[in-house]
């Protein structure tokens, strides 16, 4: 089936059937079996309801933030500087509220930073006309650097931690830790904008072949800008999230927080060269992250082995990734 008959075709599936293709069910897979060797060689300390709501909620700061990184991704870009967008966007609202400012425009101070942020990325990207990896290099240390300078290189702990913002945000409404919400709220919100609507598959036409895009009267550096803007508004989300849960804003968190995020769309099945990616993928790649971490420590492994462990893990799902596109390639052939 091919052309628009298999287009209709796609947007008739259930919604089930689009959130556990075949690269998403492989992950969903992984995930388990993990899960299922950790409980073995724990002796049941892994799969304990305690235990798996602090997985959960461990992967929620950068699995909010792969959502963000996906779209990015699926561009045919890079993002580095997300960790630094997550703690400014921290630091800006926690100094708010130091300086007594109202909860509404507090919050909204730290979202605005975390989009600026964003903006500023895709602009200086369309501006010099280089890669935007190459400019979160540099943004990544400006923004931590602003950060670090706001604060004095000191944790702000100092305002009043009274409010449904730490109530509900630093709690766990029904049971669920009020990160995993919003991170399945902003999933959800993802895999429609990417899926559902006219400017994701815009998104996903740019990345796969930026060239055509621009034939057909797209505006490549818009798209580009807007999608920059989304992933650091994202990051902001998820540095607000992260004050509500520890009410203090330290500078020095967030570091190597690039890694996880980009780790989390890769092992989900998003393409490094652009063109798809997964929402949902990006999520179980998060939750494989926490697994991997929460595993080590039960394991009583030394505290750095994670970030071995991980990147061991994002070689094999590149490898793998590169192997089905290469059969798959071959099939249509």
């Amino acid at each position: 089936m091919r052309g628009p008959a298999r287009r209709t075709a796609d947007r008739d599936r259930p919604l089930l059937l689009h959130l556990l293709k075949s690269n998403e069910l492989g992950v969903f897979i992984a995930l388990m079996a993990l899960g299922l060797t950790l409980s073995l060689t724990t002796h049941g300390l892994f799969f304990n309801a305690s235990n798996l709501l602090q997985v959960a909620r461990q992967s929620s700061p950068y699995g909010i933030m792969a959502v963000g990184m996906v779209y990015v991704l699926v561009l045919g870009e890079v993002d580095l500087s997300v960790g630094s967008i997550y703690v400014l966007a921290n630091i800006v609202m926690a100094l708010a509220l130091r300086r007594h400012a109202p909860m509404p425009v507090a919050i909204l101070s730290g979202l605005a930073t975390g989009l600026a942020c964003g903006v500023l990325n895709g602009a200086l990207t369309a501006m010099l006309q280089i890669p935007t990896i190459i400019v979160t290099i540099g943004t990544m240390s400006v923004y931590r650097g602003i950060a670090l300078m706001a604060c004095n290189a000191s944790p702000v702990s100092d305002f009043s931690k009274s409010g449904a913002f730490f109530e509900m945000g630093g709690g766990s409404p029904l049971g669920i830790p009020a990160g995993v919400i919003v991170m399945g709220i902003v999933a959800v919100a993802g895999w429609i904008g990417l899926h559902r609507t006219v400017a994701g598959r815009r998104v996903q036409a740019i990345g796969g072949n930026p060239q055509a895009g621009r034939l057909s009267g797209l505006s490549v550096n818009r798209y580009r800008i807007g999608v920059m803007a989304l992933n650091g508004l994202i990051a902001s989300i998820s540095g607000l999230m992260a004050l509500a849960f520890l009410q203090s804003a330290d500078p020095s968190d967030g570091q190597g927080f690039e890694l996880w995020v980009i780790a989390s769309a890769i092992i989900g099945g998003t393409a490094l060269r652009g063109g798809s990616g997964s929402v949902s993928g990006a999520l179980l790649g998060a939750l494989i992250i926490a697994v991997i971490q929460n595993g080590l420590l039960l394991l009583g492994a030394p505290a750095n082995a994670n970030i071995a462990v991980t990147g061991a893990v994002i070689i094999l799902a590149v490898a793998l990734d590169a192997l089905v596109k290469r059969h798959a390639s071959r099939q249509t052939q």
